[in-house]
Order: C-alpha cells, then structure tokens, then sequence
C-alpha cells in the first residue's frame, strides 16, 4: 500500500529509458572499457600523426619558399656577375685601343696632317667641280660637288672570276675597272645587246654578230651611262642584290637612284672608281 507523501516531503521521479540503463550495464562491464580503451589509442595515435604530417607539410612549404628566394637570388647574381664580365670585356677592349708607345699618337697625327693636306689638294683640283665616285669595296655610289657630297646609293659593282670559251680560247674578266672615266654618252630606254661571254656563261650556242636575238629590252632599265670601253652605269632587275659585287664589271644601281643620277649629270662629268 502506498502512501501519499506528507507536505515538505521531497518526491524524486525517475523517467524509464532502456538505452541509458543498457550504457550503464555496459559501463559496470570491464570487457566494454577495455575494447573502447583500445579503439580510442588508434584514433589518438591517428591524431597525432596528422598533426605531425600537417607541420611537415607547413615544413615542407616554407623550405619550398626558402629555395625559390635562393634561386632568384642565385639568378640575379648571375645576372650581376655577367653584366660584370661584360663591364670588364668591354673597359679591356677600349684600353687595348690606347697605344703603349707615345710614338703611335704621333704617326697618327701625321696620318691626319696627311690626309688633310690630300683633302685639300683634291679639293683644288676638283675646283668645285660636280663628279661621280664609287667605291667598290663598299659597293657605294656618290655624287658629290668638290668634297661636299650630295647624296649616295648602294651599287653593285664587278664580282670578279673569268670566263672562258673552251672552242676559242677567248677569255672574259668580271671585274670593274678603277680609275678616271667620264660620261660619255647618256642613253635613254637602252637595249642590251647580249655579249659572247652571256652566252659562253650560259653554255648557249652564239649566235652570229648583229644576230637580233641578242638584242633584251629592259634589261638594264629606263637609262644608263657609257663611260667607255662598253662599261656602263645602268638599272638592275635584281635590287635586292645591290650593296654586293654581283655584276659582269658595270656598275648596277637601282630604279631611283639611276633616275636621280641621269638628271644630275651632264655629258662630260668625271667619273672615279676606285
């Protein structure tokens, strides 16, 4: 029989739960706390390992970090050291222009003295005179009026090497001739007449003289100049190639210029190659 509890009694209730009361059964069991002592040691060691593999990595990062700052490090002293080595190839270079002797600032001063006293010279005998010169280690046209130059153009002048006819013995020389020319004749929309030597050149049966297969139209350009002995100053097909000794020993020069220079020159004007 239960009683009804009297006032100031206290009244503890209790809420039936099967799990809780099956945890704390398991709880009291030794067998139970063993086996999850033994699950948690894995998962522990499993911790610690992470966190050990998660410093390495961070290790690992900045020694990464560390090595490419070594590398542009390592680059930009490279660089240092290179300009450096060209610095001091280049300083060698410039002393190795001074002379030694005190003598050779002399010989080159009396080099200058001569020089200028030849400028002088062809200047008096030009008279301030309008005349052609071209050079044919540089493959250079200029005109000048006495020293004063005008204007200049790339040329191409003799290639050099022979030609020989095997049936006649007859030999042919590429070469551009130096020395004092003069403008003989002006010739306008000029015809080549091919040579002996194109045809020889160019394994080709030759033709008899005045034969007209010889004669070429627009070979040599809108104009040329005759400065005698058949040497030329006419046009080209081949712009690309002056600057270079690519012709048969007349001097090329390109559409432009050959113009500027018909419309310069007189008959009569001085021609110097050398």
């Amino acid at each position: 029989m239960v009683k009804d509890p009297a006032p100031g009694d206290h009244l503890a209730v209790f809420i039936y739960n099967p799990f809780d009361a099956f945890m704390l059964s398991m709880l009291r069991r030794p067998v139970f706390i063993l086996w999850t002592a033994l699950l948690l040691l894995p998962l522990s060691r499993m911790g610690l390992q992470l966190a050990r593999l998660g410093g390495a990595s961070a290790g690992l990062e900045k020694n990464s970090a560390l090595l490419a700052a070594n590398d542009r490090e390592a680059a930009a002293l490279e660089s240092e050291i290179r300009s450096g080595a060209e610095e001091a190839a280049f300083f060698n270079d410039i002393l190795a222009i001074y002379p030694e002797n005190k003598s050779y600032l002399r010989t080159q001063k009396a080099i200058s003295d001569e020089v200028g006293a030849l400028r002088r010279e062809a200047g008096a005998r030009l008279g301030g005179r309008l005349h052609i010169a071209v050079d044919t280690k540089a493959n250079k046209l200029y005109l000048k009026k006495g020293l004063r130059l005008l204007w200049e153009a790339d040329c191409s002048v003799g290639q050099g090497g022979t030609v020989k006819d095997k049936k006649t013995g007859r030999t042919w020389q590429f070469a551009t001739p130096r020395g004092e020319f003069r403008v003989l004749t002006k010739i306008d929309s000029p015809a080549w007449i091919k040579p002996d030597w194109a045809y020889v050149e160019n394994k080709e049966p030759v033709p008899p003289p005045g034969d007209p297969s010889r004669k070429v139209e627009g070979e040599l350009g809108k104009f040329a100049l005759d400065i005698g002995d058949g040497y030329l100053l006419h046009g080209t097909k081949n712009e690309e190639a002056l600057g270079r000794p690519v012709s048969h020993g007349c001097i090329r020069l390109g559409s432009e210029a050959l113009e500027k220079l018909y419309k310069a020159v007189p008959v009569g004007t001085r021609v110097y190659i050398y």
